[in-house]
């Protein structure tokens, strides 16, 4: 790929908005789409074009992003919507999203029948990661896909790891939030026991950040942003969870200690939340 590769992206959220931003200012010819104006007025600053429909952004792009929420998200944008049949042979679908693994392997059949490559590419990093390009992507895929996709990737990613086949990306990002949601967990613990002992409760945080106590759910509970994000309505703490339990359950590894934990933060968090007043 070079430069004059033409990109598309859909899904301009907390995450997408600031991915396109970077893919945009790399120097991609960019098409992007949304539901809402709303959304594509920030890149009204940019040489970035709106498509009026996905199936009119798909016919101008060899490589597409999708970061929309959920699996039913993703299968209304890129199947129902006339995306994937608008596709030319050859261009890259690679979707960000963190969905079941059979999902995007179903994607990937009907993608296979027109002759485009799909990569299971989810993305771990965050509002912040997606602004100072320091993201890690997760891809499932060939490795003639990853090759295409892999410059567009860079705009935005410290790390493109390849973990394997279509699907083996969703595995990974699952077991990834799964392991951050228990460490959230421990991290509320620990600040309730740090209080309990008398210990003034951002003294602790600020403490155990920057020491062998540091981990990324403690990061997620010192962040307001990201600890409202995870708290809030629109999280996909219960997604994640089930998602992954999904998974596990099918291969008889329902009992994983980890799993208990994370399903455990759901209430954990809330009861936080409301401590903080943020309920």
């Amino acid at each position: 790929m070079t430069k004059k590769t033409t990109a598309g992206f859909i899904g301009l959220g907390d995450q997408g908005a600031p991915i396109a931003r970077r893919i945009v200012d790399a120097g991609f010819p960019l098409t992007i789409w949304a539901r809402r104006e709303a959304s594509t007025v920030a890149f009204s600053d940019t040489p970035a074009k709106v498509a009026t429909t996905p199936a009119a952004l798909a016919a101008e792009c060899d490589i597409i992003g999708i970061c929309v929420v959920n699996d039913g998200d993703v299968r209304e944008v890129t199947i129902d919507s006339g995306l994937l049949g608008a596709m030319r042979p050859g261009s890259v679908l690679a979707i960000h999203s963190t969905l079941l693994p059979e999902t995007v392997v179903d994607i990937d059949a009907a993608a296979r029948e027109r002759g485009v490559h799909v990569l299971d590419a989810p993305v771990s990093g965050g509002h912040n990661g997606a602004k100072t390009g320091t993201m890690t992507v997760m891809v499932g895929g060939t490795d003639e896909a990853l090759d295409l996709a892999r410059p567009v990737f860079d705009s935005f990613a410290r790390l493109v790891a390849h973990l394997g086949p279509v699907g083996s990306g969703q595995l990974i990002k699952l077991l990834n939030n799964n392991l951050a949601y228990a460490n959230v967990v421990a991290s509320i613990d620990a600040l309730d026991l740090a209080e309990q002992l008398g210990m003034d409760r951002q003294v602790a945080i600020e403490v155990m950040k920057l020491s062998s106590g540091a981990s990324g759910g403690l990061g997620i509970v010192a962040d307001p942003r990201t600890f409202r994000k995870i708290s809030g309505p629109g999280s996909n703490l219960p997604k994640d969870v089930h998602h992954l339990g999904e998974v596990a359950e099918a291969k008889g590894l329902g009992d994983s200690p980890l799993l208990a934990m994370s399903r455990s933060a759901q209430a954990k968090i809330a009861d936080f939340a409301g401590r903080l007043g943020q309920s």
